[in-house]
């Protein structure tokens, strides 16, 4: 057999002196990888499904493009410039080279990148061949999509072909420069011949149009036909056809992917009474009851309805609906916070084993959350180095693994805060792998309402790029008011038609041509009336008074589990203190300022005492921030809150009497005391919240209840009129100027994240700091890490030395111990590398504490991080 010159290039090369072979023919790597996708494709439909819909063609015709692209993706390897990276590997396949001939510097051989520059030699090769030219460039445009797709594998899509791509005649002689492009030729010539003519095509035929998901499809299928592993894709150097070889691959490719936990296996559909807690007498309710009259289409569907009523198990099952229909392969759940991310994850353990097959991978986007062993092994493979250094699949892999929040988007069901879907649309590398996973899956996205303008502006951009996938969104919220409503249907072409008194609970469904349909619930399915008492109180700054806190005091005393939730960190950190030192009544003390590792303890001791379950031998008080006010299944006797718009006040209520159990006396009926300015000076509450407006219409609602709220006519009566874009007619003149400055902020909020999400910057690192920088608009954006300075370097505040920490879990076990603080902090604190602070602490006995420009900033288990200035200045937390 002539020995083809394609198989004169290594695709994978072992440093000298390793044991092994000492490269792995490229034409058989590109194979291998190919191989696994060519598996991948046959085992999950939503893949399948989704290359069919972009394409338009057979799935026979769609997936031999697929793999003919794929294929090509280390093209860029076939050139002496990378060649050389491996100079003994070049000796033993092409021994007549004359490295006399070429004049590369070092400089040219290790800044040689073979992805984008693999993306522009093959425009300069083809270009002849194909016909494309400044004149024209309609074929190129067809070629262009799905070469950066598979050229970009290493972590940045390529844009345009570089001119000066190609090896000039002054860093090589002409024969060099033949060789390569003949053995790139050829190789193109191959695929075509192994996987375009036996599907009738030819790479004389433009591409179809390609699926937004073949990028992620690429990478990942790159990482896992890059495992050298013994009994996996080992090196080979022996020459054969490439149809034989390419079967071997393929069935190691079956052992591989089935061994890595990647592929889903659905469980039959059901019912929704499956996924109901096992007690007597547990049927379908109000939504669940509409979950098989919801159509088996891929569509954005927006569930609207009371806490409590059943909004995830409906969202779960219709979920599984649509996986059995093979119209997605898993599920990704994104959450608001940390707090409603654990307590989700708990609810999913038990619906995971019935909805898929096999130990489903359940990931939660944070915390040391297993991945598949097997998959995860790919991990532990990156201390094999190769001559690619840095460019290496496999230690890429190890990368973008080494963190949960990453590895959510691999699994079968994964469970993660909203910041981890929204960076899937913003210049940061190897996003498009999260685009894989969210594409491939049925997205739910729970408590839509609490992100702001600036997140809204990333979150509308995620539903296009789903909906471009060919996937499914689920949003979930107790209500939204009729423009977010509208905004939301939108983003897929859908239109909601604009009623005097719209239904609720409502379920709206837009399918893949915004064809829009509203499912409302029978009379007989209806919630439950509702009636809570409301007291409203008038104090400065919203701050608890002395007689306030005594009567919370007498309440716990009497058996009373009672919350106050307050908008800023520094409030709960001072109250729970005052409380402390005025009564022996257990406080508990939760918000955003813990390290993290710190904040999951006390959050599960939160839900093991106030929780469904808890144990209330005694009473007790709790003091919270916001991290209590979304999806925490809490119940308390008495609730205190400082005044919030008026959707996140009905959440708060949500935690108030949630069950039905037995209450201390004078504490049967739910009651909620809501704290007012006494002025309309909103202070740092307004800067949290940003309109004002909102406030003060909040403020007079519940003036104007005559000491009762009744649900659930209250979700759309209360919140269509504090959210109408039309004036009341008698707000004050500073509410009215500042609701115009805070729209202005939210027109350029929206427009900053438009900007981003286009701007063509050097893709970002993907950390957790920049993950939270690039994500939230100001608040909230920053993460320290705490540590102390020792004699043998910086240590943990538990000790740990940092340069001790277990290489593979270092990541992780730095993210446990980071700290979330608002942006406002910058002023004082240094400069980060890549969203992360360190800040240097002193140990005090329990507490940490260092003083930088003015500012005392402390750290303890029982009240987090504190700061302290000469002025009473409060932060969100």
């Amino acid at each position: 057999m002539a020995r083809k010159t394609y198989f004169k290039y290594w695709g994978k090369a072992r440093k000298e002196g390793e044991e092994g072979a000492l490269y792995h023919l490229l034409p058989y790597h590109c194979l291998d990888v190919a191989a696994v996708a060519d598996v991948w494709w046959d085992k999950a439909p939503a893949i399948e499904n989704a290359f069919v819909e972009a394409t338009t063609l057979s799935s026979l015709q769609g997936k031999a493009w697929a793999l003919f692209f794929i294929a090509l993706h280390d093209y860029g390897k076939l050139d002496m410039r990378f060649q050389l990276k491996a100079p003994t590997a070049v000796g033993k396949l092409y021994p007549e080279f004359d490295k006399e001939l070429v004049g590369f510097s070092g400089l040219n051989i290790r800044d040689y990148f073979h992805g984008p520059l693999g993306f522009s030699l093959i425009y300069h090769d083809l270009k002849s061949r194909l016909g494309w030219n400044e004149y024209d460039e309609s074929v190129w445009n067809a070629w262009q999509p799905w070469l950066a797709a598979v050229t970009g594998h290493h972590g940045v899509i390529p844009d345009q072909p570089d001119a000066q791509a190609e090896i000039s005649k002054r860093q090589a002689d002409a024969c060099i420069i033949e060789h390569d492009r003949m053995a790139r030729l050829e190789w193109v010539s191959a695929l075509e011949t192994l996987f375009l003519k036996p599907a009738g095509l030819s790479i004389e035929t433009p591409p179809p149009p390609c699926s937004s998901l073949l990028a992620g499809f690429c990478s990942v299928s790159d990482w896992l036909g890059s495992n050298s592993e013994i009994g996996a894709f080992e090196y080979e150097t022996k020459q054969e056809p490439l149809s034989s070889y390419y079967q071997r691959s393929v069935s190691i490719a079956q052992g591989q992917l089935a061994a890595s936990g990647l592929l889903s296996t659905k469980r039959p559909y059901q019912g929704v009474e499956s996924l109901l807690p096992k007690v007597k007498d547990a049927t379908p309710k109000q939504l669940q009851t509409l979950v098989d009259k919801l159509p088996l289409t891929s569509g954005l569907t927006l569930i609207e309805a009371p806490t409590g009523s059943g909004k995830t198990e409906t969202a779960l099952a219709y979920a599984w609906r649509l996986l059995d229909e093979g119209l997605a392969d898993s599920i990704i759940f994104a959450l608001p916070t940390q707090a409603t991310a654990n307590a989700m994850l708990k609810r999913l353990q038990a619906c995971a084993p019935l909805i898929f097959n096999n130990q489903p991978n359940l990931v939660l986007a944070h915390g040391k959350s297993a991945f598949n062993e097997d998959f995860w092994q790919l991990k532990n493979n990156y201390q094999q180095r190769t001559e690619q250094g840095s460019e290496e699949a496999r230690v890429q892999c190890a990368e973008w693994l080494s963190t949960s929040r990453k590895r959510t988007f691999l699994g079968q069901i994964g469970v993660c805060t909203v910041d981890q879907v929204l960076i899937s649309v913003l210049p940061v590398r190897h996003k498009f792998v999260r685009g894989f996973g969210l594409g491939k899956s049925i997205l739910i996205v729970d408590e839509v309402h609490a992100y702001d303008s600036y997140m809204y502006g990333l979150l509308g951009e995620v539903l296009t790029q789903q909906q471009t996938a060919g996937g499914s969104v689920l949003l979930l919220s107790a209500t939204l008011p009729f423009q977010q409503r509208s905004a939301l249907t939108k983003t897929w072409g859908g239109c909601l038609p604009h009623q005097e008194k719209p239904p609720y609970p409502l379920v709206t469904h837009v399918d893949m041509r915004g064809k829009t349909r509203a499912f409302e619930l029978p009379e007989t399915q209806q919630p439950e009336a509702r009636l809570v008492a409301v007291e409203v109180l008038a104090k400065p700054q919203l701050l608890a008074d002395d007689e306030l806190v005594q009567q919370m005091i007498q309440a716990a005393t009497q058996g009373a589990q009672v919350v106050f939730i307050c908008n800023l960190v520094d409030v709960a950190q001072t109250l729970a203190k005052q409380l402390r030192e005025k009564s022996d009544v257990t406080i508990d003390l939760f918000h955003a300022r813990y390290r993290f590792c710190d904040r999951q303890a006390i959050e599960k001791q939160v839900l093991e005492k106030y929780g469904k379950d808890g144990k209330r031998k005694q009473g007790s008080i709790l003091i919270a921030t916001q991290v209590v006010e979304q999806s925490l299944d809490l119940d308390f006797d008495w609730m205190i809150t400082q005044l919030c718009p008026v959707d996140l006040l009905f959440q708060r209520l949500g935690r108030l009497h949630r069950h039905k159990r037995p209450r201390p006396p004078g504490f049967g009926r739910p009651k909620c005391s809501v704290l007012i300015t006494d002025d309309d000076d909103y202070g740092y509450h307004g800067l949290i919240y940003g309109n004002t407006r909102v406030l003060w219409r909040t403020a007079q609602m519940l003036l104007n209840a005559k000491g009762e709220i009744h649900f659930p006519a209250a979700y759309r009566n209360w919140i269509e009129k504090v959210y109408q874009e039309e004036g009341w007619g008698d707000e004050p003149e500073a509410v009215t100027k500042s609701y115009e400055e805070f729209f202005e902020e939210s027109e350029a909020s929206q427009f900053t994240a438009r900007q981003l999400m286009k701007s063509d910057v050097e893709a970002f690192s993907d950390t957790d700091g920049n993950v939270a920088a690039l994500t939230r608009d100001g608040e909230m954006s920053l993460n320290l890490l705490p540590v102390i300075q020792s004699k043998n370097g910086p240590a943990l505040l538990d000790g740990e030395l940092i340069k001790n920490l277990d290489e593979w879990w270092r990541d992780e076990a730095l993210n446990l111990n980071m700290v979330s603080v608002p942006n406002s902090w910058r002023k004082f604190l240094d400069d980060g590398e890549n969203g992360l602070i360190t800040l240097s602490m002193e140990k005090e006995g329990k507490e940490a504490k260092v003083i930088l420009k003015g500012v005392t900033v402390k750290y303890s288990p029982a009240y987090g991080l504190e700061k302290e200035v000469m002025t009473n200045e409060f932060v969100k937390g």
